[in-house]
Formats: structure tokens, C-alpha cells, sequence
């Protein structure tokens, strides 16, 4: 079968209308999974009798399983649990009851906070701790030491990671048209189904992912430098 340009031209400004879902599947959990690892990581370190234990399941279960299962325990799962808690197992719920798109956002936001924590408590143990002594001797208390001294510099350390890890999420949420959410791969796949198109749907929205991939990593290497010469370090 001919490859058809003509199918891409038709074809992009449905894909494109879909980059905003993309986006909010990508920075939205990325940026609340950022403060749950922020304080997961703290925890963490801290080694808080039974905290310590359930924060190591937690990452464990969400670094271990794969997302697409996730997203389906949750979409298909979570009616199923209510109609047992809540309803002495009569199906009253269905997976209609629960939005896909809240469904996606709580997997992947879970999904992030699992892999910032660890991204982060890295960073943080990464700061030689001779510096939160010398902070002590000068007369900083522990918190003040943390929020002047340990965590802008383990900021600077984990920033890389951490933009390396949005990318990464953007080219995960790809899969939750699984459960209906009409993101870029969603709306290109559907498109390609007439005609069967999918080498050129799937060349279409593989270089708007590479864009918007580009366009990322151009502005996170502005905020990295912006941050290295903040702390004082040559770039």
C-alpha cells in the first residue's frame, strides 16, 4: 500500500488538537508526583520506624509493576472493590462510574512519585554531610540547614534525572488509550483505522512526540544552567 501524505495533512490537526491531553498527562503527575517524592525521599532518609517499611513497599509495587497494568487495575479494578466494600459485591458500579482520565492522572501521578522518590533521596545523600556539620558549628539549626544548604544543591543534582524522567513519562502516557483516554496516540490510531493508515498515523504522531521531546529538553537545560549558575557552578 502507497505511503499517503496526503493522509498526514488531513490528519494533523486532529493529532495536534490532542497535544494539550498529552501535556497535562505528562507535567501534571510529574509535578505532583515531584512533591510526593520530595517528602517520601525526606521519610526515607530519616529511616521513621514502620514509615520507612510502607514507603519501601510503595516503590517497590509501583517500580515493579508495568504501567499498562496499573491503568487497567485501576480503571477496571477500583468499580469492582467499591461494588464489594460498598455494596456487598452487587454490581452497581461499572467502569463508566469512574472518569478515565482521573483514572490515568492517579496511576501515573502514583507512578511518578515512586521513581522521584528515589531520584531525589539520591540526591539528597548525594551532598556531603560534613556541610550540614560546618552549618551546625556556625550556629543553623537542622532546618534551616536543609532548606539553605542540602536541598538547593541536591536540587541541582537531581535536575537532569528528573527532566530525564519527564520525557520518559511523555512517551509513557502513549499507552492509556488502552482505557479510552484521547490522547495524541489515541486520536491517531482511531484516525488510522480508516483506510487502514497506520504507518503514516503512527510517523505522524511519532514526530510530534520527537517536537515536543526537542522543545523539553531545550527549556530544561535552560532551567539547569539557570539553576548551576544560581548555586555557582561554571557551565
Amino acid at each position: 500500500m502507497e505511503f499517503q501524505f496526503s493522509f498526514i495533512r488531513e490528519t494533523l490537526p486532529a493529532v495536534a488538537a490532542a497535544i494539550p491531553m498529552t501535556l497535562l498527562l505528562t507535567l501534571l503527575p510529574v509535578a505532583l508526583g515531584a512533591v510526593i517524592g520530595f517528602f517520601l525521599a525526606l521519610l526515607r532518609i530519616r529511616r521513621t520506624p514502620v514509615l520507612y517499611q510502607l514507603i519501601g513497599l510503595y516503590l517497590s509495587f509501583f517500580r515493579s509493576v508495568p504501567l499498562l497494568l496499573l491503568l487497567f487495575c485501576s480503571y477496571y479494578g477500583i468499580p469492582k472493590l467499591l461494588n464489594y466494600a460498598l455494596y456487598g459485591g452487587e454490581r452497581v458500579l461499572g467502569v463508566t462510574s469512574i472518569s478515565s482520565l482521573w483514572a490515568a492522572l492517579s496511576v501515573l501521578t502514583l507512578y511518578a512519585g515512586a521513581y522521584i522518590t528515589e531520584l531525589i533521596r539520591g540526591a539528597l545523600s548525594s551532598v556531603d554531610i560534613r556541610q550540614m556539620e560546618a552549618a551546625h558549628s556556625i550556629g543553623m539549626t537542622k532546618r534551616d540547614s536543609y532548606l539553605r544548604i542540602i536541598i538547593p544543591q541536591a536540587i541541582v543534582v537531581a535536575l537532569p534525572n528528573y527532566f530525564n524522567f519527564v520525557l520518559s513519562t511523555l512517551k509513557g502516557t502513549s499507552v492509556v488509550f488502552a482505557i479510552s483516554v484521547m490522547d495524541m496516540m489515541a486520536v491517531a490510531k482511531l484516525a488510522a483505522e480508516d483506510g487502514y493508515r497506520f504507518i503514516e498515523a503512527y510517523v505522524l504522531v511519532g514526530a510530534l512526540y520527537i517536537l515536543i521531546g526537542f522543545a523539553g529538553e531545550k527549556i530544561f537545560r535552560g532551567i539547569e544552567r539557570s539553576a548551576q549558575r544560581h548555586m555557582g557552578i561554571e557551565v
